[in-house]
C-alpha cells in the first residue's frame, strides 16, 4: 500500500495450524469460503489477517500521523502529562454559545491553565474521553448535569448515550500439539527468549498479531437471532460475526496446549452509556457498556459460537482438537451455551457512538455531518464517538476516515 499507514500480512506463520485453516475452506466451502482479500468490499469468508505492521513494528496513528516530520511542524505542540478538564464558552454568536477556550490541568489540585482558539476547538478524546469532557463543559442532558451541580450550556441529551461495542465470547480447546504459544504466555524464560529475538531483528511472535487468519460470516436467514429482532446488519454482504483465532489458550492454563476462537458479534444492538461520577473532571467517568443487554445480542452471539464449533469440527481438525475447555465441553444445550458465554464474554474495545452524528437539524444525536456540535459554535468532534453504529469490522480504518474527512472539512471551511 502507499498510504500513511503500513499494511502487511502476518509475518510469523504457524505451521501446525495454518494448513488446517485452508483445508477447512476446501472441506466446507459454502459455509467457510476462502477470501483472499476481505478488504476488497466483499468481507465474507476466511482470509489472511491484514495488520498495520511494518517490518515487525506497529504502524499506528501515533507512528504515522504523528511521525517525526509532523511533530516538527511549527504549528503543532504536544503537551504531555496533562488532561483537558473543560471546554469553555467565551461568547455568544447568533444565539449560540461559542466555545473558544480549553482548560487543562495535571491533577485534582493543580492550577488550571487555559488555551484560547483563534478559529475553533477540535475535540478528539475518544469514545470515553469526549463525552466526559463535553459533560464537564455543560454540554449534555441538562437534568443529569444539574444533579452534579454543573451549569447547562447546551442541552444535548445524546452526549454519552448510544455507547456501542462488539461483544465477544472465548471458546478454547485442548489440542494435540506442543507447537503453540502457551509456553510463551506462562514461562518467563520463553518470554525472555522471544524478547531477545524481537530486539535483535523484530521477528518472532512479538513482531506480529499472533494469528494468521480471520473469519467473517453471516447467520442463516432462519437463525433464531432473527426471531427476536430484525437483522441489524447493513446488508446481505455484511457480516454478523467475526472469529479471531489464537494459537494458544486465551485463558492461560498451568499446563497443556490450546487453541482459541474469539467469536465476536460485529453488528450489536445493545446500547450503553458514559456518565459522570461527579463534577470533578479528574474523577473517572462511569462506563456502562450494557453488554449483551439486548436479546438479539445474546442469541446472535450464541448462534455465532455454534459456527465456530462447526469450524473446528471440520475434518482438518480431527487429529488436532482433543476436547473443549473451560466448561465448554459441558454446554450441550442452548441454555447451557448461553450460560457459558455469560461467564466467558468480553468487549472488543471497538466502542463508538457516544457523540453520535445525525442529520443536520435532527433533534437527536450530538454532531451534524460536518462534525460540529449541535446547538453550539466553535467546536467539532473528530473521533470514534461520532460513529452512530459500530462498523461490522475492526473500526480502525473507519476512525482514520473520520479524521481524514474532518481535515478536508476544516481546511475547506477556513480556506
Amino acid at each position: 500500500t502507499n498510504g500513511v499507514n503500513a499494511v502487511s500480512l502476518v509475518g510469523y506463520p504457524e505451521a501446525n495450524i495454518d494448513p488446517r485453516f485452508i483445508q477447512t475452506t476446501k472441506d466446507l466451502p459454502h459455509q467457510f469460503p476462502f477470501n483472499l482479500d476481505y478488504n476488497s468490499g466483499n468481507p465474507l469468508g476466511l482470509g489472511y489477517l491484514q495488520t498495520t505492521v511494518d517490518k515487525g513494528v506497529r504502524s499506528s496513528s501515533a507512528t504515522s500521523y504523528l511521525a517525526p516530520q509532523f511533530q516538527n511542524r511549527k504549528n503543532l505542540h504536544v503537551v504531555v502529562n496533562t488532561q483537558v478538564t473543560r471546554i469553555l464558552q467565551t461568547k455568544t454568536r447568533d444565539g449560540l454559545p461559542v466555545f473558544g477556550s480549553v482548560e487543562v490541568g495535571t491533577n485534582h489540585s493543580s492550577t488550571r491553565v487555559q488555551f484560547h482558539a483563534t478559529k475553533e476547538v477540535i475535540l478528539s478524546a475518544g469514545v470515553i474521553g469526549t463525552p466526559h469532557i463535553l459533560l464537564n463543559s455543560g454540554v449534555g442532558d441538562s437534568m443529569e448535569l444539574k444533579a452534579h451541580g454543573i451549569k447547562s450550556v447546551v442541552n444535548l441529551p445524546g452526549v454519552g448515550k448510544n455507547f456501542s461495542d462488539q461483544p465477544a465470547a472465548i471458546l478454547q480447546w485442548l489440542v494435540n500439539s506442543t507447537d503453540t504459544l502457551d509456553d510463551f504466555l506462562r514461562d518467563p524464560a520463553v518470554q525472555e527468549q522471544y524478547l531477545a529475538q524481537y530486539e535483535t531483528n523484530q521477528t518472532g511472535p512479538l513482531g506480529t498479531s499472533g494469528n494468521t487468519f480471520i473469519l467473517y460470516g453471516r447467520l442463516s436467514e432462519n437463525s433464531p437471532a432473527f426471531r427476536v429482532s430484525a437483522d441489524p446488519s447493513s446488508g446481505h454482504n455484511s457480516p454478523h460475526y467475526e472469529v479471531f483465532f489464537a494459537n494458544a489458550g486465551y485463558i492461560s492454563q498451568a499446563t497443556g496446549n490450546y487453541f482459541t476462537c474469539i467469536v465476536i458479534n460485529v453488528s450489536p444492538t445493545s446500547r450503553g452509556n458514559v456518565t459522570l461520577q461527579s463534577s470533578n473532571p479528574f474523577d473517572s467517568p462511569l462506563i456502562n457498556p450494557a453488554m449483551l443487554s439486548s436479546q438479539y445480542d445474546k442469541v446472535a452471539l450464541r448462534e455465532s459460537a455454534k459456527q465456530a464449533l462447526q469450524f473446528v469440527a471440520a475434518p482438518a481438525w480431527k487429529d488436532y482438537i482433543i476436547r473443549a475447555d473451560l466448561g465448554l465441553q459441558n454446554a450441550t444445550t442452548d441454555a447451557e451455551l448461553d450460560q457459558y458465554i455469560l461467564g466467558f464474554s468480553l468487549l472488543s474495545w471497538h466502542g463508538v457512538g457516544t457523540a453520535a452524528m445525525s442529520a443536520k437539524g435532527a433533534k437527536y444525536g450530538v454532531v451534524d455531518p460536518d462534525l460540529r456540535v449541535k446547538g453550539a459554535s466553535g467546536i467539532r468532534v473528530v473521533d470514534a464517538s461520532v460513529l452512530p453504529y459500530v462498523p461490522a469490522a475492526h473500526p480502525q480504518a473507519a476512525v482514520y476516515i473520520v479524521g481524514e474527512r474532518a481535515a478536508d472539512l476544516i481546511k475547506a471551511y477556513w480556506a
